[in-house]
């Protein structure tokens, strides 16, 4: 089951929102990053983000390298979504 987290993509005075599924095994660590928020929190406005919004920095291992990408929400947040399951119907 893939889980949907908001990846916040950093461009040179920019900031882009996406909507990105990855599979939960692959997580390797969740960790909260509040100066990258402070330091993008103007442009994260901008961009539609409510301002109670936090940071955090997910680890993908996908077998052969590590790679780290930037979400919105608490690491409590993306836990949580992460631990749901879905039934499936059929």
């Amino acid at each position: 089951m893939l889980v949907e987290l908001t990846k916040v993509v950093v461009l040179k005075d920019n900031i882009k929102i996406q909507r990105v599924h990855i599979n939960p095994a692959n997580i390797v660590s969740i960790v909260e990053d509040n100066l990258k928020y402070h330091s993008l929190k103007e442009s994260l406005i901008k961009a539609g983000v409510h301002n109670q919004l936090s940071i955090s920095e997910v680890k993908i291992f996908d077998g052969a390298e590590t790679e780290t990408i930037t979400v919105l929400g608490d690491p409590n947040t993306i836990k949580g979504k992460l631990a749901r399951k879905q039934v499936l119907r059929g």
